[in-house]
């Protein structure tokens, strides 16, 4: 939608034709909003507050991989990668990522269906600048001929980060199986094959591709801005006009696309295919209207909500009584203008997959009881309540992922319903709700996919890009029938209304101010409660947080095992009578870690003392089903196992805790004791779990230090009465401690992986524990060298996709790594990490006094930015207090220090700790390699011929298979911020002379020290006290002996 649904008002500017002042937003929205429609009918929204810490910018133009040309599939993903490769103004690609990166910002872009987004976020002194550069982009982008191989190069080693995540390869087959005369049926992400090879054999110049989609499909009418500063709307206004009026207006359509992605010989068709990872799962997909013009009656949401369902006769609940599903999720996914789907995923046990067609039938037994019950009124209410009460008390985020996900809802929505319109349910249309239920949910439209690793005898076919096998073919007619005619499940009903909707939204505090955790509130034997009351944010919820410390639940693994097993018991059990809770805004998690048992409740304070009574009950009382077990105990099983199939990088940061903790437990050891254990050593150990623990607590928010006390207090007499909870040994406090790697060490070890034909490395470079002196020191350490050395290592090298440099903590000491991810041998990857490691110190020699102050300046702006929400300043308070340091005021007396840092004070550090010419320095290198089951896996889909079955006569031909990255349940966007843990710069071109000398350089390094054997290798090693509590608590009051 577009400002020809507002008012338009007068301005004295021609470059503006419409203004919107009345943007509907929550009454505890401090934040001012504008909505401008400029002359070339760009779209833009500007936000302003004096008190921003941090200025945003994101563009999103409403075109993405549908519009793809069908023989070059992943050119708009291409695009977007080669946008920012400088501009006709800024001719100098690093330009912008000097100014972003080099003020405490960061940048980054996606490419989805149907949209491309760009975005940054900069100090706000600095908006203006960065405005200026991003707009050029948009106005005379370069595409320059000398940065296309490269770029295609991290096009192609992205889609090989991806290749075997089975997200991406069954949402790939989906698509592939779609009608190939739909542009759904595309291939988004692109790769060396589909950008390179076949353009080449074809004669095809890929540069003019990508000039003549940018001119064919990227015009201002179809781009919408949304910009947020510390600046009033007026200054605003202003740089917005002078950077984005020359943005051309080339009158292009809106896109919209057939109604029909799959077509009508698709349907009825149920697909088996083979994962990558060990699961079962049941998809049911239908192709639903687009009716995101009538976002304010959401029928689509109204049945998502009662298919989603988990609470008391919903049809997840039924499947789990019968021991088919292990959960169950439903709802609208890959949305398009032009078309929609409804889906069902559900998440099978192994009687379940045997029985998909009994679940199948039974997911039809409960849309016939919805069409029999007909639509609820009350319902929808509850909903619109819902929504109404989340849009009111919505809190804020970071501010790039703010301005991105606006820019990108701009033309969806009325300009002045832009923040409103996701919350909107106006009206209620039982008709449109019907008329999903009874034209388009129904046996005749469905597609079902099946997956199981069981399939793989008949599993002859193989689709192209991903290389998934799989078996497509018609449901029978039977079957169809069945399910057409199903009789009405008595044990499948209507929830019933939620109790758990807050009503109460009193403000306690009357002040505004950032308070800290009272050290402590209370506290004895038992237990030491930390209380903050929110006077700062000001919602009514609150953030509460228990940890239950027993070193039993760590002591070796079988005790690991039997942690885990028994918090996912109580999760499950939890899961019908949580949902309501859930829905009416609040949550909680109950997870193991080491040495403890952790749980948070978060949300709206009014019900949150209910919730926590609930969940203290199943925790003392829970009652473990001989099925029930089983089936957890096998999904736990299954996570152990992905283990050894995840990205090569994660395995290899997995590797590095588990080598520099004091005693950890790995994976081989956790599944070679998981098959023993059974229900009654799990009841047997929740009792002894439970007979002697600790308890540290945090409360925060809009609570009284009464009801905080209150909530202790009911926790502590819940345990007591079922003669749990006795006062803790004082040598059974100990915490997780790191061992000492002493000077001049070179360890190395080996991991497998079983998936990726990919290696990867991570080096760690121990220095010392953490204190507020040493954080700031190697902080801004890691700060002056992550950009130099993506761009060296990602940009200049292409030894990967996945390249950063990061500051590493771990309980207690700290460091500084590198970790790659790459085709290449790890030798030479290890090689050229080591040369740019050996460059840093000519860097930092050379840098100008001018640039290290700016660098200095930007790493305290990120370093002094608050916490955007509740949720994240709680959990900041909560990691003060696990990890027993109590440094409430972290930040601020960190960045007193940082300002005092100078460049010899980096330089005396580099040469101590991180020269490779130190002698002092203590290196440990974690290798991923492929393992023999993993190169074989990838022979064998080398040589796979594609088979053919009864559906060959409307399968279209491998050419035409291919695919847009999407999750079947939430769209996974094609962007670098998915793939990477840490933020991006922009890519660099131009080698300077120092980096051309770099690129040509070897340098001799000790030998490898391997790790043969772990437990003897680290019982030579000594281990680092615990790191030093700031307000010395950290050790509580316990139980005189």
């Amino acid at each position: 939608m577009t400002m020809e649904s507002e008012q338009r008002l007068s301005s004295s500017d021609s470059t503006i034709v419409g203004i919107v002042e009345n943007i509907r937003k929550s009454a505890s929205d401090s934040w001012n909003y504008r909505g401008l429609e400029l002359s070339n009918e760009m779209l833009v929204l500007l936000i302003s507050h004096p008190n921003i810490d941090k200025a945003a910018a994101a563009l999103d133009v409403t075109i993405g991989s549908l519009a793809d040309p069908k023989d070059i599939p992943g050119i708009a993903h291409f695009l977007e990668h080669m946008l920012f490769m400088g501009s006709s103004k800024y001719p100098d690609e690093n330009e912008y990522s000097k100014l972003i990166v080099g003020n405490g910002g960061c940048s980054n872009a996606f490419t989805s269906d149907d949209h491309t987004n760009f975005n940054f976020d900069i100090n706000p002194s600095l908006l203006a600048d960065a405005l200026d550069i991003f707009a050029q982009f948009f106005i005379s982008p370069l595409f320059a001929a000398s940065s296309i191989d490269r770029e295609l190069e991290a096009v192609d080693s992205e889609y090989e980060t991806n290749l075997f995540k089975d997200t991406w390869r069954i949402s790939q087959l989906e698509k592939s199986t779609s009608d190939p005369k739909h542009p759904y049926s595309g291939f988004s992400i692109g790769n060396r094959e589909s950008l390179r090879i076949i353009p080449k054999q074809r004669g095809i110049d890929i540069r003019q591709v990508l000039l003549d989609f940018h001119k064919t499909e990227y015009s201002s009418n179809r781009m919408s801005l949304a910009v947020l500063g510390n600046q009033s709307l007026d200054e605003l206004q202003s740089l917005v006009i002078k950077s984005f009026k020359e943005v051309q207006n080339k009158k292009l359509e809106k896109p919209k696309y057939f109604s029909d992605p799959y077509g009508e010989s698709k349907r009825k068709t149920i697909c088996y295919h083979v994962p990558v990872n060990e699961s079962r799962q049941l998809t049911i997909n239908w192709v639903i209207p687009d009716q995101r013009e009538l976002y304010y009656c959401k029928p689509e949401s109204y049945l998502s909500h009662l298919i989603g369902h988990q609470g008391d006769g919903s049809l997840s609940s039924y499947l789990k009584t019968l021991g088919l599903a292990i959960e169950l999720v439903a709802g609208e996914s890959n949305s398009a203008p032009g078309f929609n789907f409804f889906s069902i995923s559900i998440q099978l046990t192994i009687e379940g997959l045997s029985q998909w067609e009994r679940i199948l039938y039974s997911v039809y037994q409960y849309l016939a009881m919805l069409r029999k019950e007909g639509p609820k009124e009350w319902i929808f209410n509850e909903g619109k309540n819902i929504n109404q009460m989340e849009f009111q008390f919505e809190e804020k985020g970071q501010a790039r992922y703010i301005v991105s996900n606006l820019a990108g809802r701009m033309r969806d929505y009325p300009l002045s319903e832009c923040l409103s319109g996701p919350y909107e349910m106006r009206d209620f249309r039982p008709d449109l709700i019907n008329e999903l239920l009874n034209e388009y949910l129904i046996p005749s439209k469905m597609r079902v996919f099946l997956t199981s690793k069981e399939f793989l005898s008949i599993a002859r076919e193989k689709e192209k890009w991903y290389g998934t096998q799989y078996k497509q073919e018609y449901l029978s007619e039977e079957l169809i029938k069945q399910c057409e005619t199903c009789e009405i499940n008595r044990e499948l009903y209507l929830p019933i209304p939620n109790q758990f909707i807050p009503t109460d939204f009193q403000l306690f505090s009357k002040k505004k101010n950032l308070a800290r955790p009272q050290i402590p509130t209370k506290e004895n034997e038992y237990y030491r409660l930390y209380y903050a009351e929110d006077s700062f944010y000001r919602f009514p919820k609150a953030y509460i947080y228990f940890e239950f410390r027993n070193p039993l639940v760590y002591v070796d693994p079988i005790h690991s095992n039997l942690t885990t097993l028994y918090v996912e018991l109580i999760n499950d059990s939890l899961a019908e009578f949580v949902y309501p809770a859930q829905l009416g805004g609040l949550d909680y998690e109950l997870y193991d870690c080491n040495d403890s048992i952790q749980l948070s409740i978060s949300g709206f304070n009014h019900k949150i003392k209910e919730l926590l009574n609930i969940i203290i009950d199943h925790m003392i009382n829970i009652k473990i089903e001989v099925e029930q077990f089983e089936i957890i105990k096998e999904k736990f099983k299954q996570s152990l196992q992905f283990f050894r199939r995840c990205v090569p990088s994660t395995m290899a940061k997995f590797g590095l805790t588990y080598l520099t903790a004091e005693y950890d437990w790995n994976n081989n050891e956790l599944l070679s004791c998981l098959d023993d254990i059974t229900m009654h050593d799990v009841e047997s150990f929740i009792t002894r779990v439970l007979k002697r623990f600790y308890i540290d607590s945090l409360m925060y928010g809009n609570l009284t230090k009464n009801q905080a006390i209150e909530y202790m207090t009911l926790v502590e007499q819940k345990f007591q009465e079922k003669s749990f909870y006795q006062p803790f040994f004082p040598s059974m406090w100990f915490n997780q401690r790191e061992l000492i790697l002493p000077d001049g060490c070179n360890y190395a070890y080996t991991m497998f992986n079983d998936a990726y034909k990919l290696n990867s490395i991570i080096i760690y470079l121990q220095c010392f524990q953490e204190t507020l002196e040493n954080n700031a020191l190697l902080g801004l350490f890691s700060y002056l060298v992550k950009q130099p050395c993506f761009n060296q290592l990602r940009t200049k090298e292409q030894l990967g996709y996945i390249i950063n440099s990061q500051l590493w903590r771990s309980c207690g000491v700290q460091g500084f790594s590198v970790t790659v991810q790459s085709a290449r041998e790890l030798g030479y990857i290890n090689q050229r990490i080591e040369l740019f490691i050996d460059s840093i110190r000519d860097y930092i020699m050379t840098m100008s006094d001018e640039l290290f102050k700016k660098q200095r300046e930007g790493y305290i702006v990120k370093k002094v930015e608050i916490p955007k929400n509740m949720h994240d300043q709680g959990n900041q308070f909560w990691n003060e207090i696990i990890s027993h340091q109590f440094y409430f005021d972290r930040p601020p007396l960190e960045t007193e220090i940082i300002k005092t840092l100078e460049r010899d004070d980096l330089l005396r550090f580099y040469d101590h700790y991180i020269s490779p010419r130190s002698i002092y320095r203590r290196k440990l290198s974690v290798h991923v390699n492929p393992s023999s089951f993993a190169l074989q896996m990838q022979t064998n889909e080398t040589n796979t011929v594609e088979n053919e079955d009864e559906l060959t006569d409307i399968i279209h031909e491998e050419s035409s298979s291919i695919i847009n990255e999407e999750d079947i349940a939430v769209t996974i966007e094609t962007s670098h911020e998915t793939i990477q843990s840490t933020e991006q710069p922009p890519i660099i071109d131009k080698l300077t002379e120092t980096e051309n000398i770099l690129v040509k350089q070897e340098i001799d390094l000790p030998e490898f020290e391997w790790i043969d054997n772990v437990h003897i290798w680290k019982s030579k090693l000594l281990c680092y006290p615990l790191a030093q509590s700031y307000e010395k608590l950290d050790v509580p009051v316990l139980y005189k002996l």
